[in-house]
């Protein structure tokens, strides 16, 4: 049978070293993680149930009224944008804390890195979604300067404040949990 001691790699796309078992694959040192949906938000539920069932209705509409080729092309479109909407209602937000970095994931189409060495300082906040930074889902403040969010739901985040004096506001259903394995990272 093989070693089974942890030994490290370097890897060079991280520009650190990494835990390895002995075959020299990397092994994951997850101290958090949290996955929330944007379908858990009923407000978004409602905002995004409504879009949908309006341009069913729009392209409906037109498709009744159109030439026949047009009515064709318009059902056509109005499939693939509801279904387009319809796919946001299983848009994920991602938070992973590993030994170096927070990782941020919104629907695997928007990733942020933050190295731990970065964060000053971590809180736990009470803010308003919609009036600070217009709704929920990856978005800048347009009233907190600096302040950018990733949040599905709620009106409670962590907020990570970086270097320069940025805010990042993650919202997570376990804060508590990402609070203390942050401070222990950082030493806060």
């Amino acid at each position: 049978m093989g070693d089974n001691r942890l030994a490290t790699r370097r890897i060079p796309s991280r520009g650190g070293v990494a835990p390895a078992d002995a075959r020299g694959r990397v092994v994951a040192m997850v101290a958090f993680r949290s996955r929330e949906y944007l379908h858990q938000n009923p407000a978004a539920r409602w905002m995004l149930g409504g879009a949908v069932l309006l341009c069913a209705v729009a392209f409906a509409a037109g498709g009744m009224w159109g030439e026949q080729g047009e009515s064709a092309t318009a059902w056509a479109t109005g499939a693939v944008v509801v279904a387009a909407m319809t796919s946001l209602f299983w848009a994920s937000l991602t938070v992973t804390v590993d030994h170096t970095h927070v990782r941020v994931s919104l629907a695997g189409l928007v990733r942020k890195e933050i190295a731990l060495d970065d964060i000053t300082a971590v809180e736990q906040r009470a803010y308003r979604p919609i009036k600070d930074f217009g709704g929920w889902g990856w978005r800048w403040s347009h009233r907190l300067p600096n302040a950018v969010a990733y949040t599905t739901r709620g009106d409670s985040a962590v907020v990570l404040t970086v270097r320069g004096g940025g805010e990042v506001y993650l919202g997570v259903d376990d804060e508590a949990a990402l609070l203390d394995v942050l401070r222990a990272r950082i030493g806060a």
